[in-house]
């Protein structure tokens, strides 16, 4: 399984998703690295569940600070929730790919 990481590792992950301040149209992709992780421990799988979040919080400006309150938006945490989804998808696509030898 060792290989599996490494190999993992070297595609990368793109998240793309609509931001939720920006225009419905307008798709955002954000690289997530997953190069040194590995993904066959429950350390590496949470390292990349971190990253994957925080990457999906920034896309959608989940942290943005709207005038009169820091509550994030409905809008914004929908957006990150499928970002997250969508991300979640394309890693499984990339282990099941490389499981069989892609």
């Amino acid at each position: 399984m060792k290989s599996l990481a490494i190999a993992t590792a070297a595609l990368g992950l793109i998240m793309t998703t609509s931001p939720a301040l920006a225009d419905p149209q307008e798709r955002v992709s954000q690289n997530v690295s997953i190069a040194g992780i590995d993904l066959d421990t429950a350390e590496g799988q949470r390292m990349l569940e971190q990253r994957i979040d925080r990457a999906a919080r920034e896309v959608c400006r989940v942290n943005h600070i709207n005038t009169g309150t820091r509550i994030p938006s409905h809008a914004a945490r929908e957006c990150a929730a499928k970002a997250r989804g969508s991300a979640r998808q394309q890693v499984a696509a990339i282990i099941e790919n490389q499981r069989r030898g892609g």
